[in-house]
């Protein structure tokens, strides 16, 4: 005898049906299953032939379920669900994630840092840094990330919202890696070594001479490499001078590393720090508050660091 002889030979129609009714919708239907809207209703009146019963009313522009639609539904959904569970459970615990996307020097330089207490902060996660290559406004449709940490020069376009809050500020200055014998360089022999730049259009030592007034360096050799933290790098090893934003080497000026000399005005980028939460999860929101906080307690080091080497430029 055949089991179950009162179920259909196929059960494509049942997770057909199921999504119909979930959806109340055959184009949504249709779309989660990846196939046509034509499709998904062929199945649904092949299953009420094969069940003799009628499970949906076709009105205008809607549907809706019969009772016996309902109670089939019900069940469908309740027996999904203990074989998504079932199946989970083979698998193992997996750790959720929260997916962070990042310019890649903020990435490398300010979240890279902060993975140990991000770790603390949410041990029941995995913490996943997506680095980007490109500065790109923010995409409030995308997909591929929790929070998307970003810069950009248009503010009009970011007010703070229940989503999107501002990060910070850009605080521009020149630095240098410090001499073997300790001495800090003055501005002067600072200006007269070769520049590292970050950009093929030198926009940040362009912006950043502009405030300064003048360049007593001109003639001096010129090096650019298409990443800032490759700059950076070549900064720290004794290549030369770059001009960056000091947050990304506040670590490297409090230990001493670089250099940014006593008296040397900074001035404010035209790009802030934004960042926008995709996924309204709790700890996401957590976490872009943390973050935020993380980014505040960052700009007062480096404004008690601006008051001990006399910068001009970083207010409290």
């Amino acid at each position: 005898m055949k089991p179950y002889p009162a179920l259909p030979h196929s059960h494509t129609a049942f997770k057909v049906y199921e999504a119909v009714a979930r959806h109340l919708s055959f184009t949504q239907a249709a779309k989660e299953l990846h196939v046509t809207q034509s499709a998904v209703s062929r199945q649904v009146k092949q299953l009420e032939h094969d069940l003799n019963a009628s499970l949906i009313l076709r009105e205008h522009r809607r549907i809706r379920l019969t009772p016996q639609g309902q109670d089939l539904y019900e069940r469908l959904r309740q027996h999904y669900g203990e074989l998504e569970s079932l199946i989970s459970s083979w698998r193992g615990v997996q750790p959720q994630r929260i997916v962070i996307k990042a310019a890649v020097s903020y990435a490398m330089r300010s979240l890279m840092p902060l993975i140990p207490e991000l770790n603390a902060h949410f041990s029941d996660y995995e913490i996943v840094v997506v680095p980007t290559m490109e500065e790109t406004e923010l995409d409030r449709a995308a997909t591929d990330c929790d929070l998307h940490i970003f810069n950009s020069r248009q503010h009009g376009l970011y007010p703070d919202s229940e989503r999107l809050r501002f990060v910070r500020e850009e605080y521009m200055g020149p630095v240098c890696a410090n001499r073997p014998d300790g001495d800090a360089a003055d501005l002067a022999s600072l200006l007269r070594q070769p520049r590292i730049h970050s950009t093929l259009g030198h926009h940040d030592w362009k912006a950043w001479l502009a405030v300064y007034g003048e360049d007593p360096g001109k003639g001096v050799r010129q090096t650019t490499f298409t990443t800032l933290d490759m700059a950076l790098s070549a900064s720290l090893a004794g290549h030369g001078a770059t001009v960056t934003d000091l947050l990304l080497v506040l670590d490297e000026l409090e230990q001493g590393y670089l250099c940014c000399p006593r008296h040397t005005p900074i001035s404010h980028s035209a790009w802030r720090y934004y960042s926008y939460v995709f996924s309204p999860r709790q700890e996401v929101v957590a976490l872009q508050r943390w973050i935020g906080e993380h980014a505040l307690a960052q700009t007062q080091r480096l404004q008690r660091l601006a008051q001990t080497q006399q910068w001009q430029g970083v207010t409290g």
